[in-house]
């Protein structure tokens, strides 16, 4: 079987963590958590933003480091909405043992947040790195 690529497995099982984590949903109003920012959709939201992936393999083992970043947008003029957003993201997925198609994650760990005005309203982002391996 073909193996699946290691950085999509990873995005689409951090996405459907953060979507089944009831606290983060009610913050978003809904399951506003995407891959790509859906026509029409309205804030606060989060975006898998860039994703990079450079191979880690050692002779033994073959192996992927990811940077993940995540975008959280908010219709709030105080930044008290996107702090408990990301609140709510590192509770999930800080150190979180997810299950990928395909490949194991060794480990997932935030490394960088900031929050910041993006125009009238407050926004954040979020930086993870994650270590996989083919199964």
């Amino acid at each position: 079987a073909a193996v699946s690529n290691p950085a999509q497995a990873l995005t689409d099982a951090m996405r459907a963590a953060l979507l089944a984590h009831q606290p983060l949903r009610t913050l978003l109003g809904g399951a506003h958590v995407h891959e790509e920012r859906p026509r029409g959709a309205r804030e606060p939201m989060v975006l898998f933003d860039t994703i990079e992936t450079r191979d880690w393999s050692t002779a033994e083992q073959k192996a992927h480091e990811h940077f993940v970043s995540l975008a959280v947008r908010t219709n709030s003029r105080s930044r008290r909405l996107a702090q408990q957003i990301l609140d709510e993201i590192e509770t999930v997925l800080d150190g979180a043992a997810l299950s990928l198609a395909g490949h194991r994650l060794v480990n997932l760990r935030i490394v960088f947040w900031s929050v910041a005005r993006q125009g009238e309203n407050f926004g954040a982002s979020v930086r993870l790195r994650a270590a996989t391996e083919p199964v």
